[in-house]
């Protein structure tokens, strides 16, 4: 039942970006968090049932091809279009950043290739992002990049999680930058694409004692973590308060949610929510330049939601069965 928690990520992502908040926290940072243990997860299940060898990689890479950049491309594109037929408007401060400059070949190689996007501290390519939350799926993009070698391999995999697990604490303890290497960028945020993955590994192996020893260890990781940074004086840095918040919520649902039965619903759901992280920019901008209130925001998550439902139908679903085909080539192979 991993597509309504996904969906539910995807809106607190949207509403964290009409600036709401939840206590003063970011809610869109603690579901990246969710996102990223979710895609350690659900990538571990695939590569093990239909890529379970290094040679079969380009076969994983086309699947993700074929998941990720329709939908992406769609809404690239219509926010393209808006920009260049109507323009930011003076009175939405957010456009005056994200969209601040005209586009050059750079911007667009930027935007295309996606990857870009999550370097944007140094290549500046959030000055011109036409789907600002595309950094985490920079992150994402190179995590699958290294999935297929990594994520099959248990000491691989064991390896490159403690020295995640290293990176992510310097950025938690204020050592190094807490919101590029602790939220952003892959050597820190790997660690939580590990704990989905790990978890993964202990459900298809009917472990569920040790799953739930891993979850309940990671959340007493987690808050002693926290007590450590607070005392230190870092807790207070960008988003390590959010990061660990979003780990010892999302966690703990990934373990209870992810096998249970799936459900009709839930799979609408998770087939919306896509839509729904990759358009919420697009409407903000063109439907609500002066902002969006708070009684506002249902509305503003509705048409996300109306929007997000009509590209996965008419934009993503007639791809499907192109890739079902890959899998059933990658099983076959």
């Amino acid at each position: 039942m991993l597509g309504t928690l996904r969906l539910l990520l995807a809106l607190a992502v949207a509403a964290s970006h009409v600036d709401y908040r939840i206590f003063g926290l970011n809610p869109g940072v603690m579901a990246v968090i969710g996102f990223y243990l979710i895609s350690g997860y659900v990538m571990t299940g695939l590569l093990q049932r239909h890529y379970p060898s290094g040679q079969r990689a380009p076969a994983f890479y086309g699947d993700r091809a074929v998941r990720l950049l329709p939908q992406y491309l769609f809404y690239a594109f219509a926010t393209l279009l808006w920009f260049l037929y109507f323009g930011p408007g003076q009175q939405n401060p957010s456009l005056l950043y994200f969209l601040s400059r005209q586009p050059g070949l750079a911007d667009l190689f930027n935007n295309l290739s996606i990857i870009p996007l999550n370097y944007y501290m140094w290549l500046h390519s959030d000055r011109f992002t036409l789907l600002p939350p595309a950094w985490s799926l920079g992150a994402e993009i190179q995590f699958y990049l290294l999935a297929p070698f990594i994520l099959l391999h248990r000491w691989r995999l064991l390896a490159l999680g403690a020295l995640a697990l290293g990176v992510y604490g310097l950025a938690l303890g204020g050592w190094i930058h807490s919101d590029w290497f602790g939220y952003r960028l892959l050597p820190g945020v790997l660690l939580f694409f590990f704990l989905g993955s790990l978890l993964q590994q202990l459900h298809q192996g009917g472990r569920e004692r040790t799953a739930w020893l891993l979850v309940l260890g990671t959340c007493l990781g987690a808050l002693l973590a926290g007590w450590f940074a607070s005392r230190h004086g870092s807790l207070q840095q960008p988003y390590n308060q959010e990061t660990l918040l979003g780990l010892l919520l999302a966690f703990p649902l990934l373990q209870l949610l992810a096998t249970r039965r799936r459900q009709t619903w839930d799979e609408l759901a998770g087939d919306i929510s896509y839509g729904v992280f990759l358009n919420h920019f697009l409407i903000y901008w063109a439907l609500f330049p002066a902002g969006v209130r708070l009684e506002q925001l249902p509305l503003f998550l509705g048409l996300s939601i109306l929007l997000a439902w009509a590209s996965q139908r008419v934009v993503e679903k007639p791809l499907l069965r192109w890739r079902q085909t890959l899998r059933r080539k990658a099983v076959s192979a």
